[in-house]
This record gives C-alpha cells, sequence and structure tokens, in this order.
C-alpha cells in the first residue's frame, strides 16, 4: 500500500513540474526580456518587415482597459495599421482596435479582450497593415 502510495504521489509531482515547466517555456517564447517585465513585447514579421506588438499591462487582463503599441518600422502607407482580436477557431465578434500614429512613429491604441464564456484564455492579435499584410501574434490573457 506504501508502495501505491509513493508512486501515486511520485507521478502526481512529475506531472506537476511537467505542467510548469511547458508553461513557462511558452511564456518564455513570447515576451522579450530585453524589456520591461510590465510589457509584453511580441515579435512578429510581415512581408520580410519585423513588426513589434506591444501590449500593457501584461499579462493582459480580460474586461480591462489594454494599450496597444506597434512598432512598424519602414512602414510607409498613408492608412494607419490596425489590431483585430479574436480566437482560434472561435466566433468572438468584431474586436477592433484603430491604431494613431504617434509622435515617435509608432501606432497606439486601446481596446478589452472580452471574457470568453468557454474559459478559453487564448488570444491572437492579428496587426494589419494596409498594403502592407498582416501579422498574427498568439498568447494567453489573465483571467
Amino acid at each position: 500500500m506504501k508502495r501505491l502510495i509513493g508512486g501515486l504521489f511520485a507521478a502526481f509531482a512529475l506531472l506537476i513540474g511537467a505542467t510548469i515547466y511547458i508553461s513557462y517555456r511558452s511564456w518564455d517564447g513570447l515576451v522579450d526580456r530585453r524589456y520591461s517585465e510590465t510589457a509584453g513585447v511580441l515579435r512578429g514579421a510581415m512581408g520580410g518587415q519585423e513588426v513589434l506588438l506591444s501590449i500593457t499591462p501584461w499579462p493582459p487582463v480580460t474586461m480591462r482597459e489594454v494599450d496597444f503599441t506597434v512598432s512598424l518600422p519602414g512602414y510607409a502607407g498613408t492608412a494607419s495599421p490596425y489590431v483585430d482580436l479574436s480566437m482560434t477557431g472561435m466566433e468572438m465578434g468584431r474586436n477592433h482596435v484603430d491604431l494613431f500614429r504617434g509622435d515617435d512613429g509608432q501606432y497606439r491604441g486601446t481596446g478589452v479582450f472580452v471574457r470568453c464564456p468557454s474559459g478559453r484564455r487564448d488570444w491572437e492579435a492579428t496587426v494589419t497593415a494596409p498594403g502592407a499584410g498582416k501579422a498574427v501574434f498568439r498568447f494567453a490573457v489573465a483571467d
């Protein structure tokens, strides 16, 4: 009986350890550690051009206003880029964030991640630069 309990405890500890390790590795690949711990900076590409999407606060919390900053070095389009928020494989309705160009050349806007009734927390932010293309960023929101 002691062996059975010891074996179950060891299996449970291994499962918890693996879960923590996988979660850490998943988040570590999304956030650029050179930037502030309070902002999630995600890197992507659009037609060979690097795109940076910063989300503050990080990780974003549902049902609260979130700041988006997009850096598109070399973008010369006349229309401002925008961000569409969605979940993979789920119809969430339109969740569109208009961005406005700042004096520093970065584009900023605010939006809200709605709470999903199913409890899912995996989101996508698609940055669209008219005439240049799209970049999709995937991450999880806090509850």
